[in-house]
């Protein structure tokens, strides 16, 4: 089984809408989910508020996933997120696992 990770960043205003839409997959087994600040050269597209800040406050979703989910995932995020913008970047991983009670490393 082939693993990588799906990082991507969008805006808090979508951010139900993409865990609704993450949830409802059932290939899925879950994801993680954080707020950051995200800064741009393109302060153009922030609103007052965000220019005097210099960031905008985004969220950021990691998920591990199977590559043949890869298009499934990409195409399940694009219609959650519908007109507004996300950025994603996919890595291959070297490994992945579970450590701790009743577990063991590989």
């Amino acid at each position: 089984m082939k693993e990588q990770l799906l990082t991507a960043v969008f805006s808090d205003d979508v951010k139900d809408d993409v865990i609704d839409a993450l949830i409802a997959m059932e290939a899925l087994s879950g994801f993680s989910l954080s707020r950051i600040d995200g800064y741009s050269r393109e302060h153009s597209q922030f609103d007052v508020s965000e220019q005097v800040a210099g960031h905008r406050r985004m969220c950021r979703i990691e998920v591990l996933h199977e590559a043949t989910l890869e298009e499934e995932l990409l195409t399940t995020l694009g219609a959650a997120v519908r007109a507004s913008h996300l950025r994603y970047w996919l890595t291959a991983l070297a490994g992945s696992g579970t450590l701790g009670h009743n577990t063991r490393a590989r």
